[in-house]
């Protein structure tokens, strides 16, 4: 046990002090959920007309006997309102349309007309026929700036500290959110949302990292598994609800987001980075307000600052590791493999669930508010049986959950068609939802202790790469849904994750294991014989990937 994680057991491990900066930095997950979730409703499609207005127009033009040249042409339904209206009582309407159908060649029709009631991204720029793919291909590119953003805030916040990017990523990620809801054409909202995608992945990452680095090991599942993301996705639910525009609907979160501002004064930076940058004075302060805070005796931190020298120079001397040793051994590859196989399957299988929300049989609403709910259930599961099952059992089982209950939807299907067991397919997919949400928190721990010290950081960094491809291909299986195959989502999540769930019986056992700290780096010698790298003390950084509770990058 390092110098500083004896100071925080002798200043409580998981006190008062802790447990108000957890609280303050999992809130921010909620809003995340929201910014980085909305697509399920942002992009929903409601049903079309397609009205052939030259025949209306010409209809107006015999019947009511008007010169044509005083009847501007009608082209939408607002006009035909107002028409409507002046000769109702002498002109007979008929709306010669058709419902849901395209032109020739799969074409938008000249004269859509989207049904009243919700107004979406999709009825905003006529996303349908041969635009159809665009929405779900924006969220793909949303998508890919969360990878971006993982990748990039890593570096900023080892350079300028966990809580500075913390706070001004989130007032940035407000202010693109907020002017998305005034993209004048989907490229620009298409833009955004990458944009949005990026703060997002970066503010993820900070938050993981944060609570983290304030608690003793014994703490870390706890405050790596449970927040308020799942939270968030449930109150999106009730968001969609009462806001039906998409775009009041951005304006609201948004700006609702802006309040969490203000914990800015309760929330510490990391004591463990600011002895890693030899700022050790600043270190001791936040120190001592946390054992006052806890009413504890301030510690004599005299051992600490002789550890925090120590470790700096030896940083300066040791081997620089790169994404090469993950594979120096067979044993080393393999484990990499199967692991970044399945952070890329939780990720797909976890977005793409969320994501078909809006093709599920049911109320849009409470089906959100449902894939919220049940991932609270399967992340305490974790929390209390992964030291008495052991990493393996409980990653495979919930990940053999997700998968059966995906793949049972399919089975579902054949017998007789989702529509007339609505209720089953809608319990399958939640049962589903709830494995993958467990498996991704559980698998996340096991990644963490797998990889060598030295190399545990560039270890989970390609398995958060690994992930967020997994989330970019997401939206593009939940569009062949879309197209007249709705099991077929199911289908690949149910294969991929079973698996997944079996792979992992592949990887050695960590439970009650110590951590591993050597790494054997096969370079030859001078006599032309491999040699073992040397043992090196790197402290350790968790590395979030992405968005929910279950959701680390």
């Amino acid at each position: 046990m390092s110098e500083y994680e004896k100071v925080l057991e002798q200043l409580g491990s998981f006190g008062p002090y802790q447990r108000r900066a957890f609280l303050l930095v999992s809130m921010f997950e909620t809003p995340l959920a929201w910014a980085m979730l909305t697509p399920i409703l942002l992009n929903y499609k409601p049903d079309w007309y397609c009205y052939d207005w030259p025949s209306i127009h010409q209809t107006l033009y015999n019947e009511s006997a008007i010169d044509p040249a005083v009847i501007p042409r009608i082209t939408d339904i607002e006009m035909l309102d107002y028409y409507k209206y002046l000769y109702n009582s002498t002109v007979n309407f008929t709306l010669n349309r058709t419902k849901n159908t395209c032109g020739p060649n799969n074409e938008i029709c000249t004269g859509i007309e989207f049904e009243q009631g919700i107004n979406s991204i999709v009825s905003q720029f006529k996303l349908v026929c041969n635009q159809a793919i665009l929405a779900d291909t924006i969220t793909s590119i949303q998508m890919a700036g969360v990878l971006v953003g993982a990748v990039l805030t890593g570096q900023l916040a080892d350079l300028f500290g966990r809580r500075q990017i913390l706070f001004i990523q989130h007032f940035v990620l407000v202010i693109m959110w907020f002017s998305s809801a005034f993209a004048s054409s989907w490229a620009v909202y298409a833009g955004l949302r990458f944009v949005i995608g990026a703060l997002t992945g970066g503010v993820l990452v900070v938050n993981f990292v944060l609570p983290l680095e304030l608690v003793t090991p014994e703490w870390r599942t706890f405050c790596g598994c449970i927040g308020l993301w799942a939270v968030g996705l449930m109150g999106l639910g009730l968001w969609g609800y009462l806001i039906r525009d998409w775009q009041y609907l951005v304006i609201a979160t948004s700006t609702s987001s802006i309040f969490i501002l203000l914990s800015w004064w309760f929330v510490p930076e990391s004591p463990r980075w600011l002895l890693s940058k030899g700022r050790v004075r600043k270190a001791e302060q936040i120190l001592t307000a946390m054992a006052k805070y806890n009413r504890k005796p301030v510690p004599d931190f005299t051992r600490l600052r002789e550890s925090a020298a120590s470790e700096m120079h030896a940083r300066e001397q040791q081997t620089k590791y790169t994404y090469w040793h993950l594979c120096n051994t067979w044993k080393s590859a393999k484990n990499a493999m199967i692991l970044m196989y399945g952070w890329f399957v939780s990720s797909s299988v976890y977005y793409g669930m969320n994501f078909n929300t809006k093709n599920l049989t049911g109320n849009l609403y409470m089906n959100i508010f449902y894939s919220g709910l049940v991932e609270i259930p399967a992340l305490i599961f974790v929390v209390c049986v992964h030291n008495k099952l052991g990493r393996r059992l409980t990653v495979s089982l919930l990940m053999f959950i997700a998968g059966a209950f995906s793949f049972a939807i399919l089975i579902l299907d054949l017998s007789g068609g989702l529509d007339n067991y609505p209720k089953i397919t809608l319990t399958f997919a939640m049962i589903g939802k709830a494995g993958i949400s467990g498996g991704w928190a559980a698998l996340q721990v096991f990644s963490a202790e797998l990889f060598p010290t030295v190399i545990r950081n560039i270890g989970v960094g390609a398995c958060s790469f690994c992930a967020r491809l997994g989330a970019i291909v997401a939206p593009q299986i939940v569009f062949l849904g879309s197209q007249g195959a709705a099991p077929l989502p199911f289908t690949v999540f149910g294969v991929i994750a079973l698996i997944a769930g079996g792979t992992v019986w592949l990887l050695p056992e960590t439970r009650g294991v110590p951590l591993q700290d050597e790494l054997i780096v096969r370079r030859p010698s001078h006599a032309g014989h491999p040699t073992e790298g040397k043992l090196e003390s790197v402290p350790l950084q968790a590395i979030h990937n992405g968005d929910s509770a279950g959701d680390t990058a």
